[in-house]
């Protein structure tokens, strides 16, 4: 606008600043609607920040491979070991690792865990030394924990 004078120059930004609000205001549906894409990219991203780290169905495999003997195929508990999912719903992954790894009765193996008893519920070993339970102890939290809430049912997890 170099030729136009100062008044020139003032009415011709207040058409544009104007016109401007005309095509705000006809756009103003698109804009809501791309803010709501927004705020549902933004819920996607909190809710998957909000999941356990873990595979659900990987720790479903080790679960059925490791514990299913003892606490039942849906963790429910069985004569020989109790049921997990009050448990688990109480604790959080870390204490639920060091109880699974560390904590039970160390002269307990796994094997001695799976023999029959009568009457008693088997001595739950240390797990820390099998190298599938150590390697997958999120996994199994993930599976878990996604029981106790009622977010996975008792069969195999949707891959």
């Amino acid at each position: 606008m170099p030729h136009l004078n100062q008044a020139t120059r003032r009415l011709t930004i207040s058409r544009l600043g104007l016109l401007g609000a005309v095509v705000a205001a006809l756009l103003a549906p698109a804009g809501s609607y791309a803010i709501e894409i927004l705020n549902q990219q933004g819920a996607k991203e909190i809710a998957e920040n909000a999941k356990l780290p873990g595979s659900v169905s990987t720790g479903w495999r080790v679960f059925q491979q490791r514990c299913a003997s003892c606490h039942g195929p849906a963790a429910q508990g069985t004569v020989k070991a109790p049921d997990l999912l009050p448990r688990v719903r109480e604790m959080g992954a870390e204490r639920f690792s060091n109880l699974v790894l560390k904590r039970y009765d160390w002269s307990a193996t796994p094997a001695a865990a799976s023999s029959p008893q009568t009457g008693a519920q088997a001595v739950m070993p240390a797990w820390q030394s099998n190298p599938m339970v150590n390697a997958h102890i999120v996994d199994l939290y993930a599976y878990l924990s996604a029981r106790s809430e009622g977010t996975q049912g008792p069969g195999q997890p949707a891959q």
